[in-house]
């Protein structure tokens, strides 16, 4: 039973595995709730609990219950353990129901099982063909299968619910934006390098912003690690990298991340105390070389590395890795090499270290191209690597190995960087020592945990059996051993033993700058006041009073614009009384609070804002939250009033008579806007109280006095029912025919006369009624114009209100005033709905400023209405006629390029773009030996153009290049050919840069060769020593690693071969299907 339903699992330490039955006499007899004796196994007192009727279900409920975890006053307190339980027949055991799992015992979780074992119906019937039920006469038997396991990290079966790192590790972990995990694992290797970190300390910051000084991000985030209480956030860090969003959600290669992360902080370092370091710590030497065996001479080459990249393929241990990475290779027969001066012999080539840097980065080589299946693929082989190592015996004899002493090159494990997944993506995270012969630590993201030496040694070797052969086992174990499979270390930190004291040296207060802690101590006082902010934000809330000033210089629809900064914003304790509100607002109108009465604001159905009811004195000793709920309901989150002053003209005997509102007095309260046709714009003449009998016309001598009308002047009622529906009043019908009720409004204008109507007519701006000005009220729009080309100081963004009925060129008018210049002379480009270019607006006469703007989903961070211009300097009409044509102009090296724009007609040719271009360069025609034109795709060479080629031929998404035929094409000689050449990263799809070709001599050596390529590049030594060379055959599918030494045949090279240059992309543009684009550091 055991085997079969508690299998060990792979890995768990097994403290105890025992048995306990407990035989039930007579069932029917049993309370609701039953415990049965107590027996220890594993060092914890267990008990079964049962509800024979069943626990909230008609089934019997069992549960197996940790008698220790009650009235447990010892905080970290818990037991793990996978049980089973059984519910047998009592005179044939072999006739049983069983349930099994397995649990972490807490005290909050003491007890842990199944609440549908068994149906109580069931308990009396068979369970199988054989007859027989598991219940006897009211006797049955259950039995507990218990398997206590050891805990030694504190953390199986954890839910890490109020999981505290800090508190269990004295570490914290890093937040994870999205796919970060990779850049998390390696930032926590390099902060407990203890040298480095101090290193980074030492680069001056005072002066920088965090979000464009990678330094100065990166600083802060090691001083939150060292003294935050909780996970630390990288967001800041990767915006210092000129990240965006989308990068934070791109799985990177970690060595890649490394070298372009120290590139970066190298160039920092220079010229202060830092400057240096990098080199101390993590520079070696090696050197390739060519060993004649027959004569004196040898070729040899000795560079820098930064980390070492050793197979994994092949190589059981890492030793035989070192091993295979130093392993000579024997140049005869066929291949003999060519040494100067003593032709063909046979010879020694291999690699060999010179010195091995303090702090050794090994790239364990998981990921491989496979040239079988013409794809990346995962090696998920097993390869072993020690807690020490002494690596003396792959070190070169010589004064600086006997200088190191017999110990100088023994190293201890510092860091495993794991990963789990495949090729298509994974998770990350990194196995830490921080201490010399300290506790093992996994730093998984945002939580940190301890780690035994089989997590960070056997648990991350790989291998394991494949899939296919973990069927016969238990899920549970299939589980397990599945996800060993493709859980491995990919990257190793040594650190030299004799070095481990400096590098491993706690920082003291002293090394961290004085500004980093007075910034983030600044910070963290700001967060915790405005953490302290949000706690009393729930004791307060935010009340508005719209006065009738705010009604008078509001011109749109309502009484106020919600979005603007209309009325005064009062934050009033809950607790505290309408009455006490009532007093601060009258203070803060510099009146009594006689003279005063609150309305409430209400949203109605129809989406418009008005006023609803004054708060009534039996009201105001209730407290605002109380207002709030009574008279808010369908209020935003903010309680609003309407403040109305009584009429100082009207105080008989000093007091003041507020007319009385409601439906039994018939008395209503209505607000009155004015519509000035001339200068299309409404203004707020407050509210005046009326009769619902009463009828309209009676009003409109008041309304003339407010305007300062003659008592005769005719006027053009509407009521504002909501922006899209203005409907006219009739002058004779009542208040109350006319359905105006409290809080409603009135728009009015003079009837103008037939001169009046024709003199605006003449402007075709100009609204001449309120219908026209509400509609365009609701239309209208403001649009924010931002220069295309922001480098251009003399072109400024303009917001310029317009409607969405706006035709293209009232667009282009309106911006037009603005920049001084002819409307035809713009050209508009459409943003995406991130605020970002899009494509050019093709002018038409039927286009509308809506079709002209972004639609879907617009981040509410993002102004919507956003449209990019740029000022041309010939007519739109003609600009559209012809086609902005890019090509770049390649000088003697890649590095010397110059691009130009030209306009072109869309029927001109490839020779008419050369004419254009060749007085940008100063170069006549005659004075080059030939020009090719090409075309390049994300690094891919796509085809030549002859001068005769139609530029329509030439897609935008094409990148155009011309240059000068070298003169060494031009004269190519019989054993000479032209081969092709091409960047890549890491993967040869990864194509990026400029693909060139370069002249082979035949017999000529690689290093021959190369150096005119280096020539050709136009990179500096440092750069292009990091360049790998592969000759690359898409034919047969083959990728040769190239040598220096190595001579070229012309004959083999004819056969589709071509040169790949294997280095970073810097301009983060390359194109990799299905991997990640490359990284990029720019702070």
């Amino acid at each position: 039973m055991t085997q079969r339903y508690l299998p060990l699992l792979p890995g768990a330490e097994e403290r105890a595995c025992e048995t306990f039955q407990w035989r039930i006499e007579d069932w029917n007899s049993l309370e609701k709730r039953v415990t049965g004796p107590e027996f220890e196994i594993g060092g914890c007192k267990w008990r079964i609990l049962l509800f024979p009727q069943g626990n909230n279900a008609e089934c019997v409920s069992v549960y197996l219950d940790a008698v220790d975890a009650h009235g447990q006053t010892e905080p970290n307190w818990h037991v793990c353990a996978q049980f089973a339980l059984t519910m047998s027949n009592p005179s044939d055991p072999t006739v049983y129901v069983v349930h099994h799992a397995h649990h972490r015992f807490i005290p909050e979780e003491s007890d842990w099982g199944f609440t549908r074992f068994i149906g109580v119906a069931k308990l009396d019937h068979p369970v199988d063909i054989r007859g027989v039920p598991i219940m006897e006469n009211g006797q049955t038997v259950i039995t507990a299968y218990v398997r206590v396991y050891d805990d030694p990290t504190g953390v199986l079966w954890h839910n890490f619910v109020d999981y505290d790192s800090k508190a269990v590790t004295g570490y914290v972990g890093l937040k994870n934006q999205g796919a970060t995990c990779y850049m998390n694992s390696l930032l926590q290797s390099l902060f407990f390098t203890n040298y480095f970190r101090k290193a980074v300390f030492e680069i001056p910051t005072e002066e920088d912003e965090p979000s464009k000084s990678v330094s100065l991000a990166l600083q802060r985030v090691f001083y939150q690690l060292a003294t935050s209480q909780t996970s630390v956030g990288t967001t800041e860090l990767t915006r210092s990298f000129g990240w965006n969003s989308l990068e934070s959600f791109m799985q990177h290669d970690v060595q890649e991340f490394n070298r372009v992360l120290q590139d970066n902080l190298e160039g920092k370092m220079k010229g202060t105390e830092a400057e240096g370091a990098i080199q101390r710590l993590f520079v070696g030497k090696m050197k390739s070389y060519i060993k004649c065996i027959n004569v004196d001479y040898e070729s040899s080459r000795v560079e820098n590395f930064y980390d070492i990249q050793l197979n994994v393929k092949g190589c059981k241990t890492l030793r035989d890795s070192f091993a295979n990475y130093v392993d000579v290779e024997t140049l005869d027969g066929e291949n003999k090499y060519h040494a100067e001066g003593h032709g063909l012999q046979d010879a020694k080539k291999g690699v060999i270290f010179e010195t091995l840097p303090p702090v050794l980065h090994l790239q364990l080589k998981r990921f491989e191209y496979d040239i079988e299946h013409d794809a990346m693929v995962k090696i998920n082989d097993k390869h072993e690597f020690p807690l020490e190592i002494d690596l003396a015996e792959f070190v070169a004899d010589g004064e600086e190995k006997e200088k190191t002493g017999p110990d100088g090159y023994k190293y201890s494990l510092h860091g495993v960087l794991v990963h789990s997944g495949d090729l298509h993506g994974g998770h990350y995270f990194a196995l830490l020592r921080p201490e010399k012969n300290g506790k093992w630590f996994k730093f998984d993201d945002d939580r940190v945990t301890p780690a035994t030496l089989k997590e960070v040694l056997d648990d991350n070797y790989g291998g394991g059996e494949p899939l296919e052969n973990l069927t016969h086992l238990p899920i549970v174990i299939r589980r397990i051993l599945s996800h060993k499979r493709f859980t491995n270390a990919y990257m190793l930190v040594y650190i030299r033993d004799n070095a481990m004291d400096e590098i491993l040296r706690p920082l003291t207060k002293e090394d961290i700058p004085e500004h980093l802690q007075r910034r983030l101590d600044d910070e963290l006082a700001a967060f915790e006041a405005r953490r302290k902010e949000r706690l009393e934000a729930n004791m307060y809330m935010n009340t508005l009073v719209i006065s009738d000033e705010d009604f008078r210089t509001h011109d749109g629809c309502d009484l106020y614009n919600p979005r603007s900064n209309s009325g005064k914003l009062f934050k009033v304790r809950k607790q505290d009384t309408f009455s006490t509100f009532r007093q601060s607002v009258a203070e803060s109108y510099g009146v009594t609070e006689d003279e005063i009465r609150l309305w409430t604001l209400v949203k109605r159905q129809n989406e418009t804002i008005r006023t609803d009811t004054p708060v009534p004195e039996s009201d105001w000793k209730e407290t605002m939250e109380h207002i709030k709920d009574r008279y808010g309901p369908n209020t935003q989150t903010e309680l609003r009033f309407y403040i109305e002053f009584s009429e100082k003209s009207a105080r008989p005997n000093g007091r003041i008579p507020w007319i009385p509102n409601g439906s039994q007095n018939n008395n209503i309260m209505i607000f009155i806007k004015y519509y000035d046709p001339l200068a299309a714009k409404l203004e707020g003449l407050g509210k005046v109280h009326v009769n619902r009998q009463a009828k309209v016309n009676e009003i409109v001598s008041v309304l003339n006095s407010r305007k300062g009308f003659p008592s005769s002047t005719n006027l053009k009622l509407f009521e504002e029912i909501k922006p899209t529906m203005i409907e006219p009043i009739r002058l004779k019908s009542t208040f109350l025919q006319c359905e105006i009720q409290d809080g409603d409004i009135i728009v009015f204008q003079r009837d103008l006369s037939s001169k009046e109507a024709n003199e605006l007519m003449k402007d075709h701006n100009l609204r001449m009624s309120i219908p026209q000005h509400y509609d365009y009220i609701a239309n209208r729009m403001i649009v924010e114009f931002r220069p295309k080309n922001d480098q251009d100081g003399s072109l400024q963004t303009y917001s310029i209100e317009l409607t969405k009925k706006s035709t293209y060129d009232q667009v282009a008018g309106a911006l037009a005033a603005k920049l001084g210049t002819d409307p035809m002379h713009i050209q508009f480009t459409a943003s995406t709905p991130n605020g970002l270019p899009k494509h050019i607006l093709k002018r038409s006469t039927n286009m509308l400023l809506h079709e002209m703007l972004p639609s879907g989903n617009v981040p509410p961070t993002v102004a919507t209405n956003i449209l990019y211009y740029e000022k041309l300097n010939i007519s739109i009409v003609e600009l559209e006629s012809k086609r902005l044509f890019k090509v770049t102009w390649l000088g003697p090296t890649l590095k010397d390029e110059s691009t130009h724009e030209f306009l072109m007609l869309r029927t001109g040719t490839m020779g008419t773009v050369v004419d254009a271009l060749l007085p940008k360069i100063k170069r006549p025609l005659d004075s080059l030996h030939g020009l090719r034109i090409f075309a390049v795709m994300n690094g891919k060479y796509l085809r030549e153009y002859k001068l005769s080629d139609p530029i329509s031929t030439a897609h935008d998404m094409l990148s155009i290049y011309v240059e000068e035929i070298p003169k060494e094409e031009l004269e190519l000689g019989g054993d000479e050919i032209l081969l092709p050449c091409f960047h890549f990263q890491s993967d040869v799809n990864r194509m990026h840069g400029i693909p060139f070709r370069i002249v082979v001599k035949d017999g000529e050596t690689f290093a021959a060769l190369k150096a005119r390529v280096h020539a050709r590049l136009g990179i500096s030594d440092k750069e292009f020593a990091k360049v790998k060379f592969f000759f690359i055959n898409n034919t047969a599918a083959r990728i040769t690693p190239v040598a220096d030494d190595d001579v070229l045949s012309v004959a083999d090279l004819s056969q589709g071969e071509q040169l790949g240059l294997d280095h970073v992309d810097k301009s983060g543009r390359s194109s990799r299907l299905g991997i990640e684009k490359a990284i990029f550091i720019r702070g």
